[in-house]
């Protein structure tokens, strides 16, 4: 659908963020760390996120793409291979100002630079290109920040030419209160370039820092680099689940002495528990018996453990055995297992399967309507495919080193490895393939849909001529009804595999209707379940949408999950297309996004009634190979 209106519409390119993030995994060596982009570059430890600064955007394409692979090397290889982090942590821990913070993670970056083009040399025309762009950048900041009074921010950027400069640096007149105190910072910035640590740097920066705090100068007030905490989480087993993680918002104390006590015996008995049967639902509430019930090994429950076992099992009939640790645990590992399988960018997402109703006059009235129009290529279609069967049938195999002995016995004396026998072709088996058919259902498939269902009838009607199994589903995610916990995905199945060669299958594609949201990379991932199912050797995924992903919580990451289902349903074997429906405002970015999808499987029609043009000549292809 074409926007009418276009506020900040930052397009992100897909193809190089996943760039990006292989040369993160690959430079870190940690398959588990993501890129994300974010005001400043750092590097988060736990979990590993590298962020990428947006500092690098709206440059020229050669200074933003080595600005941003820069930051990937000062934080991948830099930060992670050569910055001592329990070093740093102490540093935060003594409670900095603003401006030593920022300095102490400038100048770890200028040590950390010439240690990272050592390891790989191939960065250095990243870092270059980055010392160019940032002395531009710094240069104007002094400026500007020594007109309006920011005198710590001043220096921050007249000790960064310093550190970055190719020529002998002079310092400028920043202000009368800095005057006596630039040849002590300059003399201990320049000792800078001998350190061989992170703790030289602190030293070094702590001195500088604490002449700065002497000057009572306003502290920094713009922020150029960021220093996270370095100190990673404790592990959930590591803490008491029972304690108060979060800390007080005041310190205050309450004397023992105050403490309101009650001395008094609270009985837990009633009229109800009068006559009892062992221990059931007997306790004192002053005092216990240790069990082993809570503990990490699981036991058999017994007769007095009902009481505590109803706590931790389910609202239905089941029998004593069931109330035990060890099945409750394996219940909430395997409900924690299905929220995640469909990828963490799917947290949530639920699918709701519907299944068409019974085909309205209107309805099979359209459909016959379309099968008309596309008869004429079915049956075409249909002729090619049972010839190319037929010939397989009857067409000898030749050229063979076993089998029948041929006539021409030439070659027995004329080559080294003769190939003299032939072997009747066997009988060739029905085309050995499914499909399954995933059609875009959001909202902007409005002025699409009619093409659309005229092309997936054509899809229907010469796979069923030839009783090839396959499947046709609309999928789409209500907003309506959307909330942080669950996102309901419909997925409308028009022809299913049972159903696909039934004479009355057809008319419920007419059914196919544009609804709201799309998760492309979701649906993808129920396809390919299903399709894990069938038993045939070649499997085809064909996706229509005219766009890139748009769901909640799904613009940009939606992108790189799409992306990755593609990749899982390819590694299993199965072959994946998209059918791109562009229009005439079809610009080259949405492109170059279905591209970066599906990569050689993404085939655009430039517009809507060219669909049947389209598809012929790939249902084509793909059915021969199936042959």
């Amino acid at each position: 659908m074409e926007r009418f209106i276009q506020f900040n519409d930052e397009t992100v390119n897909s193809a190089f963020w996943m760039e990006l993030s292989d040369l993160a995994a690959a430079v870190a060596n940690d398959t588990n760390m993501k890129v994300e982009f974010g005001p400043l570059a750092y590097l988060q430890y736990e979990p590993a996120i590298l962020y990428v600064s947006h500092f690098w955007q709206h440059r020229s394409k050669q200074e933003e793409i080595d600005g941003m692979k820069s930051d990937v090397y000062l934080r991948a290889l830099g930060t992670k291979s050569f910055t001592n982090a329990e070093d740093i942590q102490c540093f935060i821990e003594k409670k900095q100002s603003f401006f030593a913070r920022q300095l102490l993670a400038l100048a770890e970056d200028v040590r950390i630079e010439p240690l990272c083009v050592q390891t790989r040399p191939g960065t250095k025309r990243a870092f270059e290109t980055r010392k160019s762009v940032m002395r531009r950048y710094h240069e104007g900041q002094m400026t500007v920040n020594i007109a309006k009074g920011f005198y710590a921010d001043a220096v921050y950027n007249a000790l960064y030419l310093l550190w970055q400069a190719d020529s002998p640096f002079e310092w400028p007149q920043i202000s009368p209160i800095m005057d006596d105190a630039i040849p002590f910072i300059d003399r201990t910035a320049r000792s800078l370039f001998d350190v061989q640590s992170t703790a030289d740097v602190i030293r070094h920066v702590t001195n500088i820092s604490d002449v700065i705090n002497d000057l009572d100068v306003r502290d920094m007030v713009n922020e150029y680099s960021h220093l996270p905490e370095c100190q990673q989480e404790e592990s959930a087993a590591a803490v008491d689940p029972g304690r108060r993680r979060d800390p007080l918002a005041n310190d205050d104390e309450q004397e023992e002495k105050e403490n309101e006590q009650f001395d008094e015996l609270f009985s837990t008995w009633h009229r109800e528990s009068e006559e009892t049967r062992g221990t059931f639902m007997q306790f004192e509430l002053e005092q216990g018996t240790k069990t082993p019930m809570m503990g990490n090994t699981a036991r058999e429950g017994d007769e007095g453990d009902a009481a505590l076992a109803s706590v931790q099992g389910q609202s239905k009939r089941a029998s004593r055995e069931q109330y035990n640790r060890l099945l409750v645990e394996r219940r909430a590992a395997a409900e924690q297992s299905d929220d995640n399988r469909y990828g963490k960018e799917n947290k949530g997402a639920k699918a709701l399967f519907e299944s068409p109703r019974t085909p309205s006059y209107e309805e099979r009235e359209q459909y016959r309507l379309l099968k008309e129009e596309t008869a004429s290529v079915v049956r075409k279609l249909k002729r090619m495919i049972e010839k190319s069967i037929e010939k397989k049938k009857t067409s000898p195999r030749t050229n063979l080193l076993t089998g029948r002995l041929g006539r021409h016995l030439i070659r027995f004396y004329t080559d080294d490895n003769p190939r003299l026998f032939y072997k009747k072709q066997e009988p060739s088996r029905e085309i050995d393939a499914a499909f399954f058919l995933l059609i875009d259902s959001s909202a902007s498939m409005y002025d699409k849909m009619n093409e659309v269902k005229k092309s997936t009838v054509l899809f229907h009607e010469t796979l069923k001529a030839l009783r090839v199994p396959h499947e046709i589903t609309g999928f789409w995610e209500d907003t309506a009804t959307l909330s942080a916990a669950v996102k309901p995905n419909h997925f409308l199945t028009a022809v299913s595999f049972e159903r696909s060669y039934q004479s009355e299958s057809g008319p419920q594609i007419c059914q196919l209707r544009p609804e709201e949201d799309n998760r492309d990379g979701f649906a993808l991932r129920i396809a390919i379940e299903k399709m894990e199912r069938r038993s045939e050797q070649r499997k085809f995924l064909i996706v229509f949408s005219d766009g890139e992903p748009s769901a909640a919580d799904y613009d940009k990451n939606g992108v790189l999950d799409t992306h990755e289902a593609v990749l899982h349903a390819r590694k299993k074997g199965m072959t994946v297309f998209n059918i791109f429906i562009g229009n005439e405002a079809l610009d080259e970015a949405r492109q170059q996004t279905m591209k970066t999808i599906y990569g050689n499987g993404s085939i655009i029609a430039p517009d809507v009634s060219e669909l049947p043009a389209v598809l012929t000549p790939i249902l084509k292809k793909l059915l021969f190979e199936s042959i």
